[in-house]
């Protein structure tokens, strides 16, 4: 506390406006790091509204199958010619890979909010260790710091797996959707 008050006694030689501008210095890199992730966040938020689309879009064109072979849906099921009977299998094969993907990208956004939240709690923490003078609180502002960066790392590490994942399915589907003329040219 003693150093507080000599560095507010200091104003009046001009060495207090120093010592603002470094501390607001020294917070540039944790602002930096949350405009970052800021952006990271919204693009992952963008994925995760396409995803969430395209599942709705897939269930919905599913019941459309369904409900274009009447009855009911079991009937449905045993009346279905070969295409949609095929389509409807992929649907159910790609539904739940894909709900996979939208919680590994849900959990991939609230990862990056809690690196964004230690970001700023590490803005605090770096002013305050400026403002006592304390090796001791520096260091626990740098390792709030780290902490941040350690978190952040397993976000981008969780969009990764759900990059990968991503491919696979979209591999599965061309893949698949190419054998279907293929195994009817062999069968002639």
């Amino acid at each position: 506390m003693r150093n507080v008050k000599r560095r507010f006694k200091e104003d009046k030689q001009g060495l207090s406006i120093e010592i603002t501008i470094r501390s607001i210095s020294l917070i540039v890199a944790p602002v930096v790091m949350v405009s970052s992730c800021a952006i990271f966040s919204n693009g992952l938020l963008q994925r995760y509204t396409a995803i969430a689309n395209t599942m709705r879009a897939m269930h919905r064109e599913r019941l459309d199958l369904l409900r274009a072979a009447g009855k009911s849906v079991t009937g449905a099921l045993e009346s279905i010619d070969g295409v949609a009977a095929e389509r409807l299998l992929e649907i159910e094969s790609q539904l739940p890979n894909m709900l996979r993907r939208h919680n590994l990208i849900q959990n991939a956004v609230l990862v990056v909010d809690v690196a964004i939240l230690v970001f700023v709690v590490s803005m605090f923490l770096i002013a305050f260790a400026d403002m006592m003078n304390s090796s001791w609180s520096a260091l626990v502002a740098l390792f709030c710091f780290l902490t941040g960066m350690g978190v952040l790392l397993l976000g981008v590490a969780i969009t990764t797996i759900e990059v990968y994942r991503s491919q696979r399915e979209l591999t599965y589907e061309i893949r698949h959707g190419l054998s279907l003329g293929k195994e009817k040219n062999l069968q002639r």
